[in-house]
């Protein structure tokens, strides 16, 4: 950007968006984003996970809230 050289994870970061996964168009004075899911797409959030266990959210809720359909069982 300019004459930076910012990493993706460091422009997610630095502007808030879901993900590092992301296309970007100049548009006039403006950059346009598109992000493309959250974080890297195979699996949970950790920064997601966490903010949900800091609402006092359980390991069943938060996993389930990433994979949907899911049941957990003992074994």
């Amino acid at each position: 950007m300019g004459n930076l050289e910012l990493a993706g994870v460091e422009v997610r970061s630095l502007l808030g968006l879901r993900s590092a996964d992301f296309t970007y168009q100049v548009e006039g004075n403006n950059i346009k984003f598109s992000v493309i899911g959250y974080g890297h797409g195979v699996g949970m959030s950790q920064t997601g996970a966490d903010a949900l266990a800091k609402q006092e959210k359980n390991y069943e809720e938060i996993i389930k809230h990433f994979y949907t359909g899911v049941e957990i069982i003992n074994m």
